[in-house]
């Protein structure tokens, strides 16, 4: 017996858009929902306890074609091997961090060079994202700070983490309603921050239209108003050349004065400021760090929230 839970509540829990659920219904037979009497999808608790698990499972990179022909005690039992999957690539990703250390620190480039791409090879692009690039960058910064290791080797880091993220190939899902450019506003030449950016969003199946950096404010605007694209993503690290805080506000009135089309604004890595009323810009969104812009591009619903 089937009960009141919409097919929005199974698609949340998927983390999928409602017509993916659609067509694995037709195509896949995940779930077999009943009818209420006005014709909607009705499904049970146990539906919702699969999809849960689905969703889990599709965040580890399993296939729904892999998953759709598993009952829920199969799935349970997958759920739970991929868990303990995890804490072998946690040891797998520490040791291979710290031989990538031990090379930097003798500047033996092809060593690092070569840890590098057994993690992008051996991870998930978010686990590579999350568990290798972020927490390395963090470690090297601080070793720089406390003079154990140079800029030059800040930079060596810098230079191959960038070129590995730029062989993660992704899907770009183009017929998406979730939809995002990414820049860098300009004289803010920082576009590690706009990479990770754009493999979080295909990760979660939203569509990029990646600009690069260091964009004047009228070449923004005329582009975003070539895409029809609603919302931007920028990333706004400051630098010893590009200030956020003396910088952020006039650049945005800058590109509101060229935009045709309302938009939201994302500005990844900023922080909170006394932002104007603006003709064009409708929303700023402060996001201090990946994991919150992760969880922001997983919810399906903030990108029809941001337009009602």
């Amino acid at each position: 017996m089937k009960e009141n839970i919409g097919i929005s509540v199974i698609s949340k829990a998927c983390g999928v858009k409602v017509h993916s659920i659609r067509t694995w219904e037709t195509r896949y037979q995940v779930f077999s929902p009943d009818r209420a009497s006005n014709g909607q999808r009705v499904y049970s608790r146990l539906d919702l306890e699969r999809a849960k698990l689905i969703g889990s499972l599709l965040s580890k990179g399993v296939s729904i074609s892999k998953l759709s022909p598993l009952t829920l005690d199969e799935l349970k039992e997958m759920v739970q091997s991929t868990k303990e999957i995890v804490v072998e690539c946690e040891d797998f990703v520490s040791a291979s961090v710290k031989n990538l250390f031990a090379n930097l620190q003798d500047y033996k480039i092809d060593g690092v060079l070569a840890e590098l791409q057994h993690l992008r090879m051996n991870t998930s692009s978010k686990d590579f994202i999350f568990k290798v690039v972020l927490p390395v960058m963090q470690e090297i910064g601080m070793k720089v700070a406390r003079d154990d290791f140079s800029v030059t080797q800040e930079h060596i880091i810098s230079t191959l983490i960038r070129d590995q993220i730029a062989q993660i190939n992704l899907p770009n899902f183009t017929d998406s309603d979730s939809k995002v450019i990414l820049a860098t506003p300009d004289g803010n030449l920082h576009e590690l921050s706009i990479l990770i950016a754009d493999i979080l969003c295909r990760s979660n199946r939203v569509s990029t239209s990646y600009l690069g950096a260091s964009h004047p404010a009228q070449c923004l605007g005329e582009a975003t108003n070539a895409l029809k694209i609603e919302t931007i993503v920028m990333g706004v690290v400051s630098s010893d050349k590009w200030d956020y805080g003396k910088s952020m506000i006039s650049y945005l009135k800058e590109l509101d004065k060229y935009l045709d089309i309302r938009i939201s604004v994302i500005l990844g890595g900023g922080s909170e400021l006394e932002f104007p009323k603006f003709k064009n810009i409708k929303e700023v969104r402060v996001v201090k760090d990946f994991e919150s812009f992760d969880n922001l591009m997983l919810n399906p619903n903030f990108f029809l929230n941001s337009y009602l």
